[in-house]
């Protein structure tokens, strides 16, 4: 069992995102990008105990086919309980970033709140546009200006219950131009004419990361069409240094 699979954790993700209302703006602003007619089928890399099913069935349709992963064996356990009755969804526990799916098996692949826990971000991302077909969206690691550094997270205060004791997992902040050079490379290498960022200062609580420096969270939905109208790459942000940093990447990609 790792961190996330103990009960306070599997509690929280049992009662809580598995609405709508439940989406943080920086999940909201992206996915409002997306076609939703276009949407057959979802993989969500990270899924817990499968809430966004349900919210992507009332964001999307009722007839999606939902496949769900996470590498936290208590969390896929739990969710197959729930759905089990559910004849348009699947868990499994995943061990290797590398995946087993076909490229291009599902209409968007999804992930939040996974990668800021993860040093092997970048592996994973690349799966995901991999087994896209049309649509990836992207939770990022926490990024700043300045180097890359490891953070601890307290899940016992992020998630309140009667455990006392600390469960503690890395918090992963990556120097933001590198991660856009990244990205720039992987969406050249796959054709990806088409994203729009979001960014917005992390409204993170000191009671459970210690953190003194200024971080930020960037989430991204970017179209895997090469056929697309109205190609390009924006970001949205309030912060005009990191608007410029964006654009001076971006701008002849």
């Amino acid at each position: 069992m790792t961190q996330w699979g103990k009960k306070n954790v599997v509690d929280f993700y049992a009662r809580n995102r598995n609405k709508i209302t439940d989406l943080y703006l920086s999940e909201k602003k992206p996915l409002s990008y997306i076609k939703k007619k276009k949407i057959k089928s979802v993989l969500d890399y990270g899924c817990a105990v499968g809430g966004f099913y349900k919210i992507f069935q009332r964001y999307f349709n009722n007839k999606i086919y939902y496949h769900g992963l996470d590498m936290e064996k208590n969390v896929i356990t739990e969710a197959k309980k729930k759905f089990k009755n559910f004849n348009r969804v699947k868990f499994s526990n995943v061990k290797k970033v590398k995946l087993k799916e076909k490229n291009n098996k599902y209409s968007l692949s999804f992930c939040t709140g996974v990668l800021n826990h993860n040093s092997n971000y970048k592996s994973i991302i690349s799966e995901l546009v991999r087994v896209s077909s049309r649509y990836v969206f992207i939770d990022s690691p926490r990024v700043h200006v300045g180097k890359d550094f490891v953070g601890k997270l307290n899940l016992s205060n992020r998630f309140p219950s009667d455990i006392k004791s600390n469960n503690i997992v890395n918090n992963y902040t990556v120097n933001l131009k590198s991660y856009l050079l990244f990205l720039k490379k992987l969406f050249s290498k796959n054709k990806i004419r088409k994203a729009i960022f979001f960014h917005g200062k992390l409204p993170y609580k000191k009671k459970y990361l210690k953190i003194d420096k200024k971080i930020s969270f960037l989430t991204f939905l970017c179209e895997k069409r090469t056929n697309i109208n109205n190609s390009g790459f924006k970001i949205l942000t309030k912060d005009k240094k990191i608007e410029e940093l964006f654009n001076s990447i971006f701008k002849n990609a």
